[in-house]
């Protein structure tokens, strides 16, 4: 299926590590942001394809076979791994969380009217928005990082396990999709249910306790040039989310326009 990411990390979420400015945007992680930044390049290479098939006919394009296919789950899993690290960074997980849970029933509703039965109900969006209130209410109560760390390590796994056993498990309740457990009628153009997808958030998390310690080491290498733009690009993943789907649909149709009027030249 079609996926979808976002995330901010840094922006709204910048660990202050000084009273100085220059200091707290040296702290920057722009590792984070590059990793992001590629995984967006993906996705935007992975949409191209499934508009080219779906929505145009322009080719037979099998993306959801391999080897297709795994530029859009790796997307994906990137998207997951680095939102985990990244809520490391943040403050307010919770309100982040929300603010992309609203985006994700803004892509709900956009693809009910476009693509109707198999409109988005609980995509890459809903999916990590959610995982950012769940981590965020868990770090209200636990403020100890190695019960973090240990938690979430354990928490990996075992949310991978139970996406395994929930996949061939059906069921009538309307209302058990989030956990991976979905009706025989059940369709969404993206879907990314809490498990087995959770568990690679839970491990971004716990490695981003790690990379948090060394978060001043990591800002102060030195990257290439070309990692600069995607780290640029990581920085606005959220917009770029939202707008890179119509953006594509946008210049797609105008081609296809074009090539009818040569045609008839």
């Amino acid at each position: 299926m079609r996926h979808l990411m976002l995330n901010k990390e840094n922006t709204d979420s910048q660990p202050i590590l000084s009273a100085t400015a220059p200091q707290a945007k040296a702290a920057r992680v722009w590792q984070i942001d590059a990793l992001r930044g590629t995984a967006m390049i993906l996705m935007t290479v992975f949409h191209a394809l499934v508009d080219i098939r779906d929505f145009f006919g322009f080719a037979d394009v099998r993306y959801y076979e391999p080897p297709l296919v795994f530029i859009g789950r790796s997307s994906a899993i990137l998207f997951m791994f680095v939102s985990g690290i990244s809520c490391r960074f943040s403050k307010d997980n919770v309100r982040r969380g929300i603010k992309v849970i609203l985006c994700g029933f803004a892509v709900t509703i956009a693809t009910y009217f476009f693509v109707k039965d198999l409109y988005v109900r609980f995509g890459i969006l809903h999916f990590l928005g959610t995982v950012m209130v769940l981590i965020g209410i868990f770090e209200k109560f636990v403020r100890q990082e190695t019960v973090r760390k240990w938690f979430f390590w354990f928490a990996a796994p075992l949310s991978l396990l139970l996406g395994f056993f929930f996949s061939n498990t059906r069921t009538e309740n309307p209302f058990l999709f989030i956990f991976g457990i979905i009706t025989p009628r059940f369709q969404s153009y993206d879907y990314y249910p809490l498990f087995p997808w959770g568990g690679v958030v839970f491990a971004g998390y716990a490695l981003g306790l790690f990379v948090y310690e060394r978060r001043e080491r990591l800002a102060s290498m030195r990257k290439a040039r070309f990692v600069s733009a995607l780290c640029s690009l990581g920085r606005v993943s959220l917009i770029y989310y939202l707008v890179h789907q119509p953006a594509l649909l946008a210049v797609f149709y105008i081609f296809n326009v074009l090539f009818r009027i040569a045609l008839n030249l």
